[in-house]
């Protein structure tokens, strides 16, 4: 008489399954069964897996190898026979697959790193429909086997569970693009990502330029649908949703979704970017202000300025019987107050200047040193700007949130996880950012006889403008693929 297998019964999230001993083992192997998941032997109670004696070695990583004996029984004559078909367990019924755990784990990896197979494995003109999670063969739609009355595909090979062909295959390519790393690759995907949806991207286009043109209120309108589209494609691309529209979806508007986010959002990339600039060159501005019309004066030059011809001057000079040495002053007050005394003061004094400069910048430093530093703080705000603006749009893109937007730390964190992915980023931004300058330049240098007195060049205006629309979509897709790429280090949940 050959041993019967062991029949058990598992009861995890994703059903109730009868099966072997060993192919248990397996499933645990794989993490499919985990120890808090209910097992039980034949028709006994059901129990904790973890508990199960029989079953600990599998939770521990221990891999059994089946010996001679636990596939043959012995005979009477001590000799080793194989059991009748129909006695061994599912696994071993077809000799085509041998689905020993060694040799499942091979036939799986291999079969995935080389790509799965595009026809059924028992009917070659058939489309795939599932695949077999254990020995990696794909079967159409009639092959596979159910569970009972559920609806739970078993793989007629070796037993195991199928899954969904295209659901499977769908993800290892997401895998395989995800660790790919970042790279020249996904530039060219992010230059070609907006021509998936040539009608939204020439209507968008359209609609900006239209709207940038139209007054104040426009360009207003224009910008909130420019960042609304930036953080929509940062956010869609940043979960690999490759394959959406860039356009948000304005058949279910919302007020607060559509229109105030994008406000927000916006407001706060200008304050975290453009903030420490716009505020240098304010005080700059005010500082020039302030100290035009000074004009720094020698001591001596302002006490002669102040000095006139008084009272006491004139009764002196009136004055038959006056003091001669009080006459004398005031005849050399008379002489200082007179047009062209005062012309040849200024000249001394302007003579003195050229003769002594390093008097003059004496006098100028406490305005100088205010500006040299004023000047230093705005150059390093421009080097802030420009290395930090791509990162505040993705964090806008992929967090949504204005109080994380204005917070450069969380920026600044963001770049520590992405390490060098952020800079591959920036460079591919900063080379867009600068070959739409250069071709907007070219456009308005080709129409510039289009241009008009008040109104501007209009054509040149809404080519560069629609031109723009483009080139933003790109920067989002180049910003959402290096958040992709690191996903895992920056805990977003990709699809």
């Amino acid at each position: 008489m050959s041993a019967q297998p062991e029949q058990w019964r598992v009861s995890t999230y994703e059903g109730v399954f009868e099966t072997d001993l060993e192919t248990l083992k397996q499933w645990i192997l794989e993490g499919a069964v985990l120890p808090t998941d209910k097992v039980s032997k034949g028709s006994l109670n059901w129990i904790d897996a973890g508990r199960v004696p029989k079953l600990r070695g599998a939770f521990n990583g221990e891999v059994e190898t089946l010996q001679p004996a636990d596939v043959e029984t012995s005979s009477e004559n001590g000799g080793w026979q194989t059991p009748p078909a129909e006695t061994q367990p599912p696994s071993t019924v077809d000799k085509t697959v041998d689905a020993s755990p060694s040799n499942v784990t091979h036939v799986t990896s291999s079969s995935y790193r080389e790509g799965l197979a595009k026809v059924c494995y028992n009917h070659p003109g058939m489309a795939p429909k599932y695949v077999c999670r254990m020995c990696a063969e794909v079967f159409c739609d009639e092959c596979p086997r159910l569970i009972g009355t559920s609806k739970i595909p078993v793989c007629p090979l070796c037993g195991d569970l199928c899954k969904s062909y295209s659901e499977v295959t769908t993800r290892t390519a997401r895998s395989e693009f995800q660790g790919s790393g970042f790279g020249m690759r996904d530039f060219v995907t992010a230059l070609g990502y907006p021509f998936q949806h040539k009608a939204a991207l020439i209507g968008g286009a359209l609609l900006y330029g239209f709207l940038l043109l139209a007054g104040f209120r426009g360009s207003l309108i224009a910008w909130i649908l420019m960042f609304g589209c930036i953080s929509h494609v940062i956010g869609q691309v940043a979960w690999g949703r490759l394959d959406r529209n860039f356009m948000p979806d304005f058949s279910a508007f919302s007020m607060l979704e559509d229109v105030v986010q994008p406000i927000l959002l916006g407001v706060a990339i200008t304050i975290v970017s453009f903030g420490p600039t716009i505020v240098l060159v304010i005080c700059l501005i005010l500082g020039v202000v302030g100290t035009r019309g000074v004009s720094p004066q020698s001591p001596h030059a302002t006490a002669s300025a102040q000095q006139g011809l008084t009272g006491d001057d004139i009764a002196t000079l009136t004055d038959p019987n006056a003091d001669p040495q009080k006459l004398e002053e005031a005849s050399k007050s008379l002489d200082e107050s007179r047009p062209g005394a005062q012309i040849a003061r200024e000249a001394e004094r302007s003579k003195s200047k050229e003769n002594d400069p390093a008097g003059t910048l004496r006098q100028l430093m406490p305005f100088l040193g205010a500006g040299i530093l004023i000047l230093i703080l705005l150059l390093i705000s421009l080097v802030w700007l420009v290395f930090y603006y791509p990162m505040a749009l993705a964090v806008a893109g992929y967090t949504q949130s204005f109080l994380s937007v204005i917070n450069p730390l969380v920026g600044l964190d963001t770049i520590r996880r992405m390490r060098s992915t952020y800079f591959k980023a920036f460079g591919m931004v900063s080379l867009i950012q600068f070959t739409g300058l250069m071709l907007s330049g070219i456009v308005a240098f080709l129409l510039s006889p289009f241009a008009l007195p008040f109104v501007g060049n209009l054509p040149a205006n809404f080519i560069s403008a629609t031109l723009m629309f483009y080139f933003n979509l790109v920067i989002a897709c180049v910003l959402g693929l290096s958040l992709y790429k690191c996903a895992d280090r920056l805990g977003i949940n990709v699809d």
